[in-house]
């Protein structure tokens, strides 16, 4: 065989594999322009042989993504999908990136990867609110003198009054000094996130929307509450983005960011969005919060045990050592 007939046979040969390496996967998702809070499906589709198979995982999807539901089918032997269940949270289109999957067949294994699918963003604003009104210019006014005048009057009069008092004035004994109160018991972040998130309105009797944001609210403060006092940062002031990059900054277990996120994008959608999620989104919100006391119970635990000593030991309840956490306590 010739050289030059030889390599046209392996370019060949090589494009050949690679077509079909790629028709084995296919992607598609129902809708392709997103307002904030809508939900959408992402299907993958695998045709081929295999003996096992691993899609991507929730975690694996794009942080202005939520994975609301997850279901696998397998119609015949050689074809497999699997469907996500998506809600859009950004305010800029988006790529939905290549996602991984592990394909295990009796001769080798393969990594395979999806195509990008772009997510266009569609706003709810008009088209003229985006232009604003020039500022008027600014006037330069003349200096009133009237203001200090009044206030040395004013500063006159009082020094007077305070030197009568001063001058006549009666001695008295100086008053023993109020003894100190013990120090207030170490208040656990748990225990606070239990009696806040049970005193809650009763979902059922959630009607108007007014109430459903005091709801999505309280409970979105209630968690970054719990954040700050154990992550110690202010996540109080902080947006879901933020505090969700400073979680993966302080290693907190991946179930505590996903669950954050879930909870504090649904109150963001409601409080920003003016989205009503009716009595079954906020039952779902609801226990969402719980899920997120019971995984705090267990990976915090370590954590909060050691707050409470540091505070036991800086107001004096329990004798310990020096201690030293991101700054000195004293």
């Amino acid at each position: 065989m010739k050289p030059a007939t030889f390599f046209v046979f392996l370019f060949l040969s090589f494009c050949f594999s690679a077509a079909s390496t790629a028709q084995q996967i296919h992607t598609y998702v129902d809708a392709d322009s997103l307002q904030v809070g809508d939900q959408f499906t992402y299907t993958i589709v695998f045709n081929g042989s295999y003996s096992s198979i691993e899609f991507p995982t929730e975690e694996s999807f794009e942080e202005d993504l939520t994975v609301n539901s997850v279901q696998r089918y397998q119609s015949t032997a050689g074809r497999d999908s699997i469907v996500y269940n998506l809600q859009f949270f950004g305010i800029e289109d988006l790529t939905i990136g290549p996602k991984e999957i592990s394909v295990q067949s009796e001769t080798r294994d393969t990594t395979v990867t999806t195509t990008p699918v772009p997510l266009h963003f569609k706003t709810s604003l008009a088209a003229d609110d985006d232009e604003f009104r020039p500022m008027k210019p600014i006037f330069s006014f003349a200096r009133a003198w009237w203001p200090y005048i009044l206030g040395l009057i004013i500063l006159l009069i009082a020094g007077y009054y305070f030197y009568r008092w001063y001058t006549n004035r009666e001695i008295t004994e100086e008053p023993e000094p109020e003894p100190v109160a013990p120090p207030a018991p170490f208040s656990d972040p748990i225990e606070e996130l239990k009696g806040t998130i049970s005193g809650l309105f009763d979902v059922e009797f959630l009607e108007t929307f007014e109430q459903f944001e005091r709801f999505y609210v309280e409970l979105g403060d209630a968690i970054r509450l719990y954040i700050k006092r154990v992550y110690e940062f202010h996540a109080l002031e902080m947006t879901t983005s933020e505090i969700t990059l400073s979680l993966q900054d302080e290693h907190a277990p991946p179930k505590i960011i996903s669950i954050t996120r879930k909870v504090l994008n649904e109150a963001d959608i409601v409080k920003f969005a003016n989205f009503n999620p009716g009595t079954e989104g906020a039952q779902k919100a609801l226990h969402t919060a719980r899920l997120f006391i019971e995984t705090a119970e267990v990976v915090n635990h370590e954590q909060i045990k050691y707050m409470k000593y540091k505070y036991e030991v800086k107001h004096g309840i329990v004798k310990g050592d020096k201690i030293k956490n991101k700054e000195e306590v004293s």
